[in-house]
């Protein structure tokens, strides 16, 4: 079996690190909102790796994030925390509102088939692995402590962008133009690892105690903390959307590795495309244009099938563009294709019948 590998840009033979067995980790929802449908494909491409894999003989080990707490409006530091915002909006504790929109989350998952992780592991119940991580990190010269949070120091881990591809001064101008540097970052691509409650923080409602004084950690901290605890230092397959590629993994890598020592962290990188609306505009929550699994499929009286139908039609590492007639379309192909079966299974029943008359 072959896998594209974001990292090395080439497809590449799939060799698991220990006989017979797979480590996964596939980046989960930021749990504020319903997902929309862009998130939702990129949920089944990874369903459909991990069905691949158990399909060829192996025990596959899947661990899944549920993001409740640091991941701020933008991804790079700045803003509100999402779970906050939300909380505000609709009058609520922010792990009430990570409660309700993980359920919702996991119907979908059931909606689509899609089968669920072995862990869920929420970053809220994960601080101290989260602390031990940033400790280790100072301690090993690629953190620093500053009044207002705890910073990896991006410079003193080479090659930061191997993911991306990207030059560091690219991704400065290109993804963070109109981000505000910290006033004690030494440099302007430096990532929050824990944020302090000073300034606009100092009322944010979820809280911890740390080394550093009270505070709540960064969003890219949780994936490395939570992945080694399950599945060790190193592991085979690492999943999300190709959004997380300059940002978020790339940060992932960095700090994984500088803790450890060990590299390649993840041996395989995969990442699915965006799914588009009419124009090529992407689907975001921030955005305001997501369509739901519920609005577009089940209010219509459509199968949520349809979608996992609609989404085999395109790769996985291309866009797909959605429309109302590509969702009828799919659904009737789902019609089509219960009908073949409904036909195989009833020629399949009939030809056990005849096997089992004797003919005299």
């Amino acid at each position: 079996m072959q896998l594209f590998n974001t990292l090395s840009r080439e497809k590449e033979e799939f060799v698991p690190l220990k006989n017979g067995e797979v480590g996964m980790y596939t980046c989960g929802p930021t749990v504020y909102n319903f997902p929309h449908l862009g998130n939702l494909r990129t949920y089944i491409f990874e369903d459909i790796l991990k069905r691949t894999l158990i399909y060829n003989g192996l025990k596959v080990n899947h661990v899944m994030n549920i993001t409740d707490v640091g991941h701020l409006t933008s991804d790079a530091d700045e803003g509100e925390d999402k779970l906050e915002k939300e909380a505000k909006i609709e009058g609520k504790g922010p792990l009430e509102i990570a409660d309700f929109y993980t359920k919702a989350f996991k119907q979908d998952l059931s909606h689509l088939n899609i089968l669920p992780p072995n862990i869920y592991c929420a970053a809220s119940d994960h601080i101290k692995e989260q602390i031990e991580l940033i400790k280790k990190l100072i301690e090993k010269g690629f953190a620093y402590d500053t009044p207002e949070a705890v910073y990896f120091e991006v410079p003193k881990f080479k090659d930061y962008t191997k993911l991306s591809g990207q030059e560091i001064a690219e991704k400065i101008v290109g993804a963070r133009e109109e981000v505000e540097i910290g006033a004690h970052k030494k440099n302007p691509e430096d990532f929050v690892l824990w944020f302090k409650l000073v300034g606009k923080y100092k009322n944010h409602i979820l809280r911890w105690a740390s080394p550093w004084g009270e505070g709540f950690p960064g969003w890219h901290i949780e994936c490395s903390a939570m992945s080694m605890k399950y599945l060790g230092e190193q592991f085979d397959v690492h999943c999300g959307g190709v959004d997380h590629i300059n940002v978020h993994h790339t940060n992932e890598i960095a700090q994984s590795e500088a803790a450890t020592g060990k590299s390649p962290w993840v041996k395989y990188w995969l990442h699915g495309e965006f799914l588009v609306i009419k124009g090529g505009e992407k689907m975001a929550k921030s955005a305001g244009n997501f369509l739901t699994l519920k609005n577009s499929f089940i209010e219509k009286n459509l199968n949520p099938l349809a979608y996992r139908y609609a989404t085999l039609q395109t790769h996985y590492r291309k866009q797909m563009e959605y429309t109302d007639e590509v969702a009828q379309g799919a659904q009737n192909g789902l019609n089509n294709l219960y009908k073949e079966i409904e036909k195989i299974s009833s020629l399949a029943g009939a030809s056990k019948f005849f096997s089992r008359i004797k003919i005299k």
